[in-house]
């Protein structure tokens, strides 16, 4: 009993929704013959008036217009077929096989005519009954003129020759094939050239990028032979400066040993002396040697230092004077 209301439901709602989809076609046939004659005079009016490249170009969409006609009237046909078939589909489980084209039409059609939604209807139905098993039975005629694929050249010659003939217009397509032939040379050649220039903009950035890289790293190299020159000249600098500080060598002064080796205690490390400025340099070594002392004299960490060491010769040979008065 449930089976049988099953087959009822299904039965009633395939009727209805195949006759929709009947109706629906017919009143898209209707626009569809309108726009189709209205190209046809179009291109037949430019033919006369010479303009047979612009026609040329017109019967891309007649063309389309053509093809989505005869798919409607396939479609019309299979609608037809389908309900003089209904009562058999409904009480089989497997698909009629005089219906299996049909059907699997029908349902390759609905994912590429969004013009007629009752068709998505019906492929929910006969997918719920028969899956993907009706893919291998679409119409192969039927299924090429649904796919966008723009037309051949010939093709389109063949019916701007039928449309003249339609009209009453002499024309011969020699003089079109000669013009689309040097439009399509043309085009070929502004392509390369195009492609050419792009190569050659293409090469121009590039050398502008090497050779900007190579400038920078030039720049870079420069610099740090610059560098190198500064460190290098830095240790000569540093012994200038220690020749012209050090107190105790080639100056022609004459200073104790104990006032040598109190000086060198106070000057500490000999690194201390390539700590002074630079315009200690241009200070003679005389003067910056009195400079030197006084300033180390004046050290509060190094104890009480007489400002005078007396000379060692004379204070020899003041304890020598000494000695020979004691003994007389």
């Amino acid at each position: 009993m449930l089976d049988a209301w099953k087959k009822n439901k299904f039965y009633s709602k395939c009727k209805s929704t195949t006759r929709q989809t009947k109706t629906r076609i017919e009143m898209i046939r209707k626009k569809r013959n309108a726009t189709q004659k209205y190209l046809k005079n179009d291109i037949a009016d430019l033919i006369k008036s010479g303009l047979d490249v612009h026609a040329y170009d017109r019967t891309e969409g007649l063309l389309v217009e053509l093809n989505l006609l005869s798919c409607y009237d396939f479609l019309d046909q299979y609608c037809e077929q389908i309900l003089g078939h209904l009562e058999t589909i409904s009480r089989q489980r497997e698909c009629p096989e005089n219906c299996k084209e049909p059907v699997g039409s029908l349902m390759f059609a609905a994912a590429r005519l969004a013009d007629l939604p009752e068709l998505r209807q019906l492929r929910t139905m006969f997918n719920e009954r028969y899956g993907n098993s009706l893919e291998c039975h679409v119409n192969k005629h039927f299924a090429e003129k649904l796919k966008p694929v723009p037309h051949k050249a010939d093709v389109k010659l063949q019916l701007m020759q039928d449309i003249a003939a339609e009209s009453g217009v002499e024309w011969n397509s020699i003089a079109l094939q000669q013009k689309l032939y040097e439009q399509k040379h043309k085009d070929v050649s502004d392509n390369n050239k195009e492609s050419e220039d792009a190569l050659s903009n293409h090469e121009n950035m590039r050398h502008h990028h090497t050779k900007s890289i190579e400038s920078t790293t030039k720049s870079s190299s420069e610099y740090n032979g610059d560098d190198d020159e500064v460190e290098n000249a830095k240790p000569k600098q540093k012994s200038v400066r220690r020749k012209h500080m050090d107190p105790h060598e080639n100056h022609g002064i004459k200073i104790p040993n104990g006032e040598v080796s109190r000086q060198r205690n106070r000057d500490g490390p000999s690194g201390r002396a390539a700590s002074l400025p630079v315009e200690l340099e241009r200070i003679s070594p005389e003067e910056l040697m009195k400079g030197h002392i006084r300033a180390n004299s004046c050290t509060p960490d190094m104890g009480h230092i007489h400002p005078r060491v007396p000379n060692y010769e004379e204070v020899v040979a003041h304890l020598e004077n000494l000695s020979g008065k004691s003994k007389e």
